[in-house]
């Protein structure tokens, strides 16, 4: 049985790149993906006869260190604090030199309470609030020089601190979700958070619905160049010098660029919210 199939069958399964970490949801593995489902919508002779048919290849990796269990098990945590939880994507060749890159990052995180593989790939650092954890900008720093001294390369997602009286696995769940669906979007920045990509991922399905915005987009041609300047001014908050310097353009040739493509589309992208359109027509 193909996936196609599976779909035809539970109309309602969702398509994912990962097995799911809440327990009430069935992961099935299929081409490369995981087919979620609601356990709650299937019978008991369902469930064991997919697992039967789809069985889970490997273990997860990271089943003996505590906040797996905390994450993905909903299990309690015993020492109340406030923690966030950094993910961790990192492409890696085979000569990998594991342990000298776990001692390099524990040495970097001294306010580290748990770091493990959950994948072969994906990694989960949970990190207790102080008044020295590190910025957005200063963790781009750290993983610049990892990936340049062990030639890899990371996407880092960095979540939101949260106090241990809050549902804090549901919340993981949330944004270990935000993290896959947007790492295809997030391509200049190695590290981001939920506020990088707040109003692609939670506009995109009304926009992916709506019949004027799909008209709208069809009507309107961004070339390449043109599509850069775009990402750009948005990334530089409309500051049109900035974005010039960025893309090592003289500031009256990217005037001159601007006034054309209002000239064509009617969008003038100096205005922000006309910014935040064209952003938002070329993520979706």
């Amino acid at each position: 049985m193909n996936k196609s199939q599976l779909l035809e069958i539970y109309p309602q399964a969702k398509i994912k790149k990962m097995q799911s970490s809440d327990s009430e949801v069935l992961s099935i593995p299929i081409d490369g993906e995981y087919l979620w489902l609601n356990k709650k919508e299937l019978t008991d002779k369902e469930i064991q006869l997919l697992q039967v048919f789809f069985p889970n290849e490997k273990k997860q990796q990271g089943e003996t260190h505590e906040w797996y269990g905390i994450l993905f098990k909903h299990q309690a945590i015993k020492k109340e604090g406030v923690y966030r939880v950094i993910q961790i994507q990192l492409q890696k060749k085979d000569d990998f030199l594991l342990k000298e890159w776990q001692q390099n990052f524990q040495a970097m995180f001294p306010h580290m309470v748990d770091l493990f593989f959950f994948t072969e790939k994906d990694i989960l650092l949970v990190e207790q609030q102080a008044a020295t954890n590190f910025t957005l900008e200063e963790l781009e720093g750290i993983f610049l020089t990892l990936d340049a001294d062990f030639e890899t390369s990371s996407k880092v997602f960095v979540g939101n601190f949260y106090s241990s009286q809050e549902p804090f696995a549901e919340l993981f769940l949330e944004e270990q979700e935000i993290f896959q669906e947007e790492l295809p979007f997030v391509k200049a920045q190695r590290v981001f958070a939920v506020a990088n990509v707040a109003l692609h991922y939670f506009t995109k399905t009304k926009m992916q619905a709506s019949l004027l915005i799909q008209n709208f987009k069809k009507s309107l041609v961004i070339d390449q160049e043109m599509s850069d300047i775009i990402q750009t001014l948005w990334s530089n908050q409309g500051n049109i010098s900035s974005t010039a310097k960025e893309l090592f353009m003289h500031r009256n040739t990217l005037q001159y660029r601007l006034e054309k493509f209002q000239e064509l589309s009617g969008l003038n992208v100096r205005n922000m919210d006309e910014l935040i359109l064209c952003y938002l027509l070329l993520l979706n």
